[in-house]
């Protein structure tokens, strides 16, 4: 055999070698059903450990890329991802789900000038409606965000009307309660203890201002009114605003915010007396939150105030009040693009003023969780729900009864509606809203229902 002979029969033997190489390489189907299952299961950091140490082999394969790129994405490692992601497009330019993912790489890392644009390119592409939900979820984060590092305003107003059928949060029968809480008997209710119900409108407007400082911080100050005003149950109607100053630091997935806040509700009621004690209630408050994003659909966060509420016609209410609280927000890229949020609060709230007998005081604790979902059924269209429900249990006995020691109540809510979002920046929202208290002390039940319509618009 001659030399040309035998460098052909090598070479044949290498390519022979390497093609049953390449096919071994490519043919892993259990590292990539694993890490399928891995991240069907919610466990990101599993499937990239999984895929990882096979990346010298497998890489500018799409179907490894793009698994290589979603588990290291949904674990933070950021830069992978992107890199992962761009190899898929470098293969085939018009994957899709490797544009989307990339786009929330980019948003992510905070590289939002890219991400803008790989959002808009999508968009374009007129994408089904559950994609274009989620793209206009990222771009209204992306403009807010942009506020938050760039000086200007923003604002918002609202108008809507609805109907209220127990306004002051009475019992139906009240003199029965007045019974069973105070001894009381032949009471019949009169001012405030009248259950009333009635239409309403109702109002607001707010604005901030916010300008960014250096290495991620910015400060604000902004402020808001709103009023709501009943159907011949005038003397109910209601009026709040709010002021609030304070700074927010952006560092990589966490965001502190602190902020000071001066609040005043007024509402003159029909309480017997003289001087007549009214409803109106006034708040000052510090807090401080911090929000973590474990991903770009997770979030963790954690709060704390301090608040002060003093109630100028009625003294014996005034408390100070110390609000702990934690939330998880998770969202979901898939049909309907569920929204999911939880919040679970406790307070120690003290009094600042005894009754006469100088011992007893209206100090209590308050125990709460609160949670929202939202189902889109178009890129403009929402349902929601909102359940909440809190437990509240008297420090001092008698405090709110002669005959029951230590007042125990279990308020609940619940809420459903739709938004439609019929213009750029504007909103129309419909919503059944329940509410009931149930207290070992009969004069604090309650059950009332609510119906409205808000229209919101907002501008950056």
């Amino acid at each position: 055999m001659d030399l040309s002979a035998r460098l052909r029969g090598t070479a044949l033997a290498l390519l022979v070698l390497a093609a049953g190489t390449a096919m071994e390489t490519r043919a892993d189907p259990k590292a990539l059903e694993q890490a399928r299952a891995l991240l069907a299961q919610g466990n990101a950091a599993g499937a990239f450990a999984v895929l990882a140490p096979l990346e010298a082999q497998l890489a500018g394969q799409a179907d490894y890329d793009y698994l290589l790129g979603v588990a290291a994405l949904d674990s933070g490692r950021l830069e992978d991802a992107i890199i992962a992601f761009e190899r898929v497009l470098a293969v085939n330019p018009n994957h899709a789900g490797a544009q989307m993912d990339l786009a929330r790489a980019y948003y992510a890392a905070g590289s939002f000038d890219l991400a803008e644009a790989a959002f808009v390119k999508l968009r374009a592409a007129n994408p089904p409606a559950t994609a274009q939900a989620a793209i206009e979820r990222y771009l209204d984060a992306i403009r807010e965000r942009r506020h938050q590092t760039r000086a200007g305003w923003t604002s918002f107003g609202e108008l809507g009307l609805g109907y209220d059928s127990n306004i002051t949060g009475v019992p139906t029968d009240f003199g029965a309660a007045a019974l069973q809480a105070f001894n009381l008997s032949g009471i019949d209710p009169t001012g405030n203890s009248v259950k009333r119900k009635a239409g309403f409108a109702q109002g607001a407007v707010g604005a901030e201002y916010s300008r960014p400082l250096s290495r991620g911080w910015s400060a604000f100050v902004g402020g808001d009114l709103r009023g709501r005003v009943y159907r011949r149950e005038s003397n109910f109607d209601s009026y709040a605003g709010e002021v609030r100053a304070g700074a927010m630091l952006n560092d990589g997935p966490n965001q502190w915010r602190t902020a000071a806040s001066l609040m005043g509700y007024r509402q003159e009621g029909e309480a017997p007396g003289d001087p007549k004690p009214t409803n109106d209630r006034n708040m000052g408050g510090l807090s401080i939150d911090w929000r973590h994003a474990i991903d770009t659909r997770t979030q963790l966060g954690l709060g704390m105030q301090l608040n002060a509420v003093r109630f100028p016609k009625n003294e014996i209410e005034d408390f100070d009040q110390l609000y702990l609280s934690a939330a998880w927000l998770k969202s979901f890229e898939r049909a309907g693009l569920p929204l999911f949020y939880a919040t679970a609060f406790v307070t120690e709230d003290r009094a600042r003023n005894k009754f006469a007998d100088g011992f007893t005081d209206k100090s209590k604790n308050l125990v709460g969780v609160r949670t929202y979902a939202q189902y889109s059924l178009g890129p403009k269209l929402q349902v929601f729900n909102a359940l909440g429900l809190v437990a509240r249990r008297d420090k001092d006995a008698f405090a709110r009864s002669t005959q029951v020691e230590k007042g125990r109540d279990t308020y609940g809510e619940a809420a459903f509606g739709a938004a439609w979002q019929f213009r750029d920046g504007c909103n129309l929202r419909v919503q059944y809203a329940f509410s009931g208290n149930r207290s070992n002390i009969d004069i604090y039940d309650f059950n009332r229902h609510e119906i409205s319509s808000v229209i919101r618009c907002e501008m950056n």
